[in-house]
């Protein structure tokens, strides 16, 4: 037999970290026997989360996983230290951990006398000082049990995905799979046994980490047979913090086992034991004093998450089960709905749970009369005769209800995080509508026209119509809620270049949108689609709906011109010319805007629209008489640009004002020097206090900053040359 190497083994023994000063080996691949009664800290979770993630089993690969712990298994087995306690050979029989039979004591269980043959092990029988001794007899159960909850997930798998393929007898899977022909309770059989082993495994490793017996003696023989004996306690092996990692994975093993047979209170009780204990362990790495700091955020880190993304859903489900008995699907709906417990995690089964029910109550309601059943589009009453349409018109009216619900909670909350998810999930609900009536409209294009081929088309024209205006109409006043709060929290403050571009690149998009409206497909009746040819591009019947469209155009672009002309009018942009263009047309736009929607007798909202348009009216004129006073200063400035370089203590009679983007300054500091007259008659009274003339110093100064040109040109042609 191969021995592992020592590089190996000290690898290996990195993975344990003791309580106190002496160290024990963790991780049991050494040969290295080491007696003292020590206090071991094994961090469970940590190396089962690094064996997770370094084996499969995080990306769903239990197989490789359950192989995985089949070879570690190997390796803590064969360790030098351990292999009498942890191999099951009955060469070792005479172990402590060899499993007596019930009734017989001093007999091994297992009717074979080979050498080699199998030993029934019963670990709870070693005393706490062996299992202190090396960390091994506490890695082996964990691994047993891993491996028999990878074996139960991997069953499971194939389970699911025989159900999604060729159905019972696991045909869909093929090759030489053992466990082709297993029906689905056989399956589930398989799984919930490998469950309950992994379930016995931890609890062994539950019951190791609190053991208090101690290794018997002569005297302690002597004493039972006297009948006085006396119950001795040891230390356990292990700290209160791996007791605590211990119990809570065995009850996470339990509760998994009790989910898997639908035993709701039990799950819940397990869960909620090991959810405690992990909270309870982040808040204790997180608070305990001494130790490495970045390893105890490690562990705070590592416990929290466990509690939150791993325990804290089950727990949920269980809790959904309990309660969910006597419900209707809708009532169950309901109550996931307005549960605090759903979260938005992936793996949460709340959240498939409530998926499913939707589309078992979405197909019901297809199947039946429905509210969806009909539409009412541009005065046509549509009837939705497909059973595809009418689940995807219902799952939008579901949809619906969720946002609405999510923007009167943002409203309290001043958050829309939420909000803005289910938005998008309603137009892309909008978007498969409109997607499904498109695919029916084309398969109607290659049938020969006629009058019950010609009504269908017009019927789906209206639904496209339909579910495209109702998009466009919710991106519309979302975008137009953002450009009033824009306005209405900078009205005091007094708006900025930045927000005037805000706004106007919103009314950009609304009139882009708008006249998306003005274009959808619908209204008329079955007689004006005998071509065929105005299905794709929307039919021109000239109805309230459009005139609605074309009046809402007019007022989206008055609104664009006007915030156009108030970017042009800003001072640091300076375009007076434009913006009086554009005051002009935005003034025009508004008026055609208010006969438009004066004209339209049942359009929504026409009261207010009409008094935002008078309001624009009115504050377009303003800003007229503020951009030709603009400019008319800016001119003025710029034919005396002289005078606008001078500070305002001087210039203050001067009726102009600084360039753009300059600020004026009100005096020079320091005051600036100025040159002032001096009678002769000073100089002679100065030249009384010189004692001494400093020449050579007025020689120098002169020679610096003179003419040296001129001092040096004399002669004849000297005057010629200053």
């Amino acid at each position: 037999r191969k021995i592992p190497s020592v590089a190996f083994c000290t690898k290996r023994q990195k993975r344990c970290t003791m309580a106190s000063s002496a160290s024990v080996p963790n991780g049991g691949d050494d040969n290295a026997q080491q007696r003292q009664p020590t206090t071991m800290r094994l961090h469970l979770h940590s190396e089962i989360s690094a064996a997770h993630a370094s084996h499969g089993a995080d990306h769903e690969d239990y197989q490789q996983y359950s192989e995985y712990c089949t070879r570690r298994l190997s390796r803590l087995r064969h360790g030098k230290a351990v292999r009498k306690e942890l191999l099951h050979s009955r060469m070792y029989k005479g172990a402590l951990s060899t499993k007596v039979a019930e009734g017989k004591e001093g007999t091994a269980v297992g009717s074979s006398k080979a050498r080699h043959a199998y030993r029934a092990l019963d670990l709870t029988n070693l005393p706490s000082e062996a299992l202190s001794s090396h960390a091994n007899y506490f890695w082996e159960p964990l691994f047993c049990a891993e491996r028999c909850w990878a074996a139960s997930m991997a069953v499971k798998a194939e389970g699911n995905e025989v159900d999604a393929g060729a159905g019972a007898g696991g045909d869909a899977l093929g090759g030489n799979n053992p466990r082709k022909g297993w029906s689905p309770g056989k399956y589930r059989s398989q799984c919930v046994k490998r469950l309950r082993k992994a379930a016995k495994f931890a609890a062994i490793l539950e019951e190791l980490t609190t053991s208090t017996k101690t290794a018997p003696s002569a005297n302690d023989a002597e004493a039972e047979e006297n009948g006085a004996a006396e119950e001795a306690e040891a230390k356990p092996p292990v700290d209160e913090h791996t007791q605590m990692e211990a119990k809570a994975y065995a009850s996470w093993m339990r509760g998994n086992l009790a989910l898997e047979q639908n035993q709701w209170p039990t799950a819940c009780g397990e869960y909620q034991t090991a959810l405690t204990l992990c909270e309870t362990l982040a808040s204790d790495s997180r608070g305990s004093d001494g130790g490495d700091a970045m390893r105890q955020l490690e562990l705070f880190d590592f416990f929290t998450t466990r509690a939150q993304n791993v325990i804290a859903p089950l727990l949920r489900y269980c809790h959904y089960e309990l309660q969910e008995k006597g419900m209707s699907p809708t009532e169950k709906i309901s109550f996931l709905r307005s549960s605090s417990s759903v979260s938005d995690a992936p793996n949460d089964p709340l959240q498939s749970k409530l998926h499913s029910l939707k589309a078992q109550t979405l197909q019901s309601q297809a199947t039946g009369t429905s509210s969806m059943s009909q539409i009412v589009f541009r005065e046509n009453t549509i009837t939705v005769e497909t059973k595809e349409l009418r689940m995807a018109m219902l799952k939008i009216q579901d949809l619906k209800g969720d946002w609405e619900e999510a923007e009167n909670g943002n409203s309290n909350n001043k958050s829309t995080g939420g909000s803005d998810a289910k938005f998008m999930a309603l137009l892309n609900g909008y978007d498969d509508a409109t997607s499904l009536a498109n695919q029916e409209l084309k398969q109607l294009a290659a049938l020969k026209s006629g009058p019950a081929v010609n009504a269908n088309k017009f019927q789906l024209a209206n639904v496209v119509g339909y579910c495209k205006y109702q998009k466009l109409r919710l991106v519309m006043g979302r975008n137009e809620a953002l450009a009033d709060g824009i306005i209405r929290r900078n009205k005091r403050r007094g708006m900025t270049l930045k927000h005037f571009e805000e706004v106007a690149h919103l009314y950009d998009a609304l009139l882009q949108d708008a006249r998306a409206v003005a274009a959808v497909p619908g209204g008329g009746s079955p007689g004006d689609f005998d071509d065929g040819e105005t299905l794709a591009t929307g039919t021109t019947t000239e109805d309230e709906f459009l005139l609605e469209a074309r009046a809402n155009v007019l007022r989206l672009r008055s609104l664009r011109c006007y915030y156009l002309a108030r970017m042009h009018g800003d001072p640091h942009i300076g375009r007076h010319a434009e913006a009086l263009a554009l005051l002009d047309q935005a003034e025009s736009l508004a008026l055609d805007a208010s006969e438009e929607i004066g004209a339209c007798d049942q359009m929504e909202g026409a009261d207010t629209l009409l008094e935002g348009l008078e309001g624009v009216v009115e504050e377009t004129r303003g800003e007229k008489c503020r951009v030709l006073a603009a400019s008319y200063l800016s001119e003025r400035s710029s034919a005396r640009g002289s005078a606008s370089g001078k500070p305002l203590l001087e210039r203050l009679h001067d009726r102009d004002v600084p360039p753009a983007g300059t600020t004026p300054k009100l005096a020079h500091a320091p005051p600036r020097k100025k040159p002032m007259a001096c009678k002769p008659s000073f100089f002679d009274v100065a030249l009384n206090y010189v004692d001494e003339y400093p020449a050579e110093e007025l020689e120098r100064v002169l020679e610096e900053h003179g003419d040296g040109k001129a001092a040096a040109s004399t002669g004849f042609l000297g005057w010629f040359r200053r």
